[in-house]
């Protein structure tokens, strides 16, 4: 499993759920049929820097943090792919018009080698 981690602003604040509808509904949709097997969207609320000593508010970070799940790497980068092409365009323009300080973490899910043979 395979998840990806997409963390952004918008660029206006006047229409954000409209967006994020969009995320949820259209683009979500689209992506399941690559592979995608859930998708959330969460807004920043802070942070603590040092949480265990002198605790501080941290920096201003995005706002939104939207979590995808992939059942595997070939198929976010289909998706990828697909949202590159001339038929993702529509799909990447309104993602352009309305994202900024966009960046993405991957991630697996760590689990420890488990030695299986005769001991």
């Amino acid at each position: 499993m395979i998840r990806l981690v997409h963390i952004f602003d918008l660029k206006s604040r006047d229409d954000d759920e409209a967006f994020i509808n969009w995320l949820d509904a259209n683009l979500y949709g689209k992506a399941k049929e690559f592979g995608c097997e859930e998708r959330k969207t969460w807004i920043f609320l802070d942070g603590v820097k040092n949480p265990y000593g002198r605790a501080r508010r941290s920096l201003k970070r995005p706002r939104y943090i939207l979590e995808a799940f992939w059942k595997s790497q070939k198929g976010a980068d289909d998706f990828r792919d697909w949202l590159q092409s001339a038929d993702g365009e529509n799909y990447r323009k309104n993602w352009n018009d309305n994202v900024k300080s966009h960046s993405v973490l991957r991630y697996i899910d760590f689990a420890p080698v488990q030695n299986i043979g005769d001991d």
